[in-house]
């Protein structure tokens, strides 16, 4: 009886012994998380601010948390623990973000100091600073290799079993992680295209495009406004300004379309300067407003063509910090309404275009002059161009390589072989500007897995913010004045869904109504359904169809949308059925 009430007292011992050394081992990492998460979010405004200190002291903190949480994790004790029931694939998660975040400390965060304190230097009197270019590209090198390793840690984890708090916690460092690998990725391109793009191997000319998101289009908005970008051994200016007017329309289109495009969206894609951005491959719309400018200014050659939209440039206030515009002072928090909403409702499209060329200016010598927090303005570009805001089409085959599948370029996908691409573009019917007024968000879900192709399951939620009685008193600049048949008040938008390469788009819904008379098109080997939609109240409009992965995308797909007047992200990853 001794020897057994002994071994008992040994087994009750060794079981609280342990239970206590793994709730210590979890509390400790979780501080360690908890802890490294704020030394991340001080050490990002260390960098905001210039403060060298501040930097240096940080990145300790974040390192000495981020090495604490991974030796916690990857002794015997919490390994053995990955094998247990249940808790298994939650031990294992909190170890790859551990050894992912320790990646990050270790390897990424001083060269981005260092990058980051070469910003300062980097454009200065309209001037872009080749030299500093130059010595960026090592430390943003060094950076992304080693985002892209504490990406692969915990890019292909399935966070569904988590439990409720770590699943999402999981979910959003995993996002963070994606952003962060992604955008750098893109900058270390863009800093060794930016020398040949900025005149460093002879002037170059582009043709700048500010997208007018309140009259929306594929590619962000109507083009209402231009301005001539020139480049000289990293001298920038605008050297010219104008508006859609200045180019008239063409009896055909101004280069050729294929059967396809004409199909898909008309004619008019190829002879209105305005619709080009119907489409939604940036590249191709590119090639047509290269061609309406050559037609119209012919002695003036482009070598590229950027475009921007309002929200991108609220963006950029960030960095410049306010900017004065006649009697306007314009913000990041009031930017979008003083440049899309006010001078239609106050002055017409007359003044609004003159308003927006002043401000575009403005901008521009503030972006190009003595910036405020260079670091700011870097997080506003790498925000814009991940958010489809800032797109970029050069006519040189060298850079045009280099910005290939970055954000930047904004291409319609193709064909990758694992991933189902799904897209969604609106383009505005009403000529108005009521698509200040619109919102929208969309979904795609992986429902099932045959074959090695995937079934899909998509929505599109569509409101106005305004009531249609509130709208028709507002100008016929901003309602259209019923003009192509639309009560002022309302607005007509059409929906164009892109299904996968070589996949299907299936049965169309409308607030659960099936539609009849739907075709699928095809665009480059993807199918396309065109639905035109009425939006008439601030009720909801719900968009649902059902399709088809090409065959062999068995992997999670990618789900992108037309940037609109509301910030946010338009690129999204949908879990694989799979």
């Amino acid at each position: 009886m001794t020897l057994r009430r002994t071994l008992w007292t040994v087994i009750v011992v060794i079981v609280v012994g342990a239970l206590a050394y793994t709730a210590w081992l979890v509390w400790q990492i979780q501080s360690d998380l908890r802890s490294a998460e704020s030394s991340a979010s001080d050490l990002k405004a260390a960098w905001r601010d210039g403060d060298k200190a501040a930097q240096d002291s940080t990145a300790a903190d974040l390192a000495e948390d981020a090495s604490s949480a991974q030796a916690h994790t990857s002794g015997v004790w919490w390994r053995a623990m990955g094998h247990l029931p249940f808790v298994g694939d939650d031990v294992d998660a909190v170890a790859a973000m551990s050894r992912s975040l320790d990646t990050i400390s270790q390897n990424a965060v001083e060269p981005l100091t260092e990058a980051v304190g070469g910003l300062d230097g980097l454009v200065s009197d309209g001037r872009v600073d080749l030299e500093t270019v130059a010595g960026l590209e090592q430390p943003v090198s060094k950076a992304h290799t080693a985002l892209v390793q504490a990406n692969r840690d915990v890019a292909g984890l399935d966070s569904s079993g988590y439990v409720g708090p770590l699943r999402t916690r999981f979910e959003r460092y995993q996002r963070l992680v994606g952003d962060l690998s992604s955008g750098l990725g893109s900058a270390e391109k863009a800093v060794t295209v930016l020398p040949s793009m900025v005149g460093g191997d002879g002037p170059k000319n582009y043709l700048l495009l500010f997208q007018n998101n309140a009259e929306i289009r594929g590619t962000g908005g109507m083009p209402g406004s231009w301005a001539l970008l020139h480049a000289d051994d990293g001298k920038i200016e605008i050297t010219r300004q104008g508006t859609a007017n200045d180019f008239p329309p063409t009896n055909a289109p101004i280069i050729p379309l294929t059967a396809e495009e004409t199909a898909v969206y008309g004619k008019e894609l190829g002879i209105y300067f305005q619709d080009p951005g119907w489409t939604f491959d940036f590249p191709r719309a590119a090639e047509l407003w290269h061609a309406h400018w050559d037609a119209r200014f012919p002695d003036t050659p482009i070598d590229g063509v950027v475009a921007i939209d309002p929200v991108a440039m609220s963006y950029l206030l960030e960095g410049t910090g306010p900017v004065t515009v006649g009697d306007v002072t314009l913000t990041p928090d009031n930017a979008v309404q003083e440049l899309l909403s006010k001078p239609y409702i106050e002055d017409g499209p007359l003044a609004q275009n003159a308003f927006f060329a002043k401000a575009a200016r403005v901008i521009f010598d503030a972006a190009t002059g003595s910036l405020a927090s260079p670091t700011a303005f870097a997080e506003g570009l790498n925000r814009a161009a991940g958010e489809g805001r800032l797109l970029v089409a050069s006519f040189n085959s060298q850079v045009s390589a280099e910005l290939a599948d970055t954000g930047v370029e904004g291409a319609m996908a193709r064909d990758d072989g694992t991933t189902p691409h799904v897209d969604v573009a609106f383009d505005d019917l009403t000529g108005s500007k009521m698509s200040y007024y619109l919102r929208y968000n969309a979904g795609v879900d992986a429902i099932r897995c045959s074959g090695g192709t995937q079934e899909l399951a998509g929505s599109v939620t569509m409101h106005q913010v305004i009531s249609p009685g509130e709208a028709a008193k507002l100008p016929d600049a901003v309602t259209g004045g019923g003009e192509f048949g639309t009560e002022p008040g309302s607005q007509y938008a059409m929906v164009r869904l892109y299904g996968p390469f070589e996949g299907s788009i299936a049965e169309v819904r409308l607030d659960g109504r099936k539609l009849k008379g739907t075709r699928m098109l095809m665009i480059n080997g993807r199918p396309v359904v065109n639905v035109d939609v009425l939006l008439s109240s601030r009720k909801d409009v719900v968009l649902t169809w059902d399709g088809f992965s090409g065959p062999g995308q068995t992997g999670d797909g990618q789900l992108r949308t037309t940037p609109g007047v509301a910030a946010g992200a338009s690129h999204w990853t949908f879990k694989s059925a799979c």
